[in-house]
């Protein structure tokens, strides 16, 4: 397994943590730590460390948190 780093903005607003956390547990990832800011008031921008077997694991873990309705804009952050 590799680290893979991502920034998902998403709507600010109650719960909307689980709801990112719910579709990265059921790809099959881990989350190896986040960190949060505020934006502007409506979003924040959540950085996740996640634990996953390739860069297609990342994307199809990317691509899960697309889905969601919360979700503004995801971005794979970059070394």
């Amino acid at each position: 397994p590799f680290e893979g780093g991502i920034n998902v903005t998403v709507e600010n607003q109650r719960g909307v943590l689980a709801k990112v956390a719910s579709p990265v547990a059921e790809a099959g990832s881990n989350i190896d730590s986040i960190a949060m800011e505020d934006d502007r008031a409506v979003f924040t921008t959540m950085h996740f460390v996640l634990e996953v077997a390739n860069r297609q694991h990342l994307a199809r873990v990317m691509r899960a948190l697309r889905r969601l309705p919360d979700v503004e804009k995801i971005t794979r952050q970059h070394e």
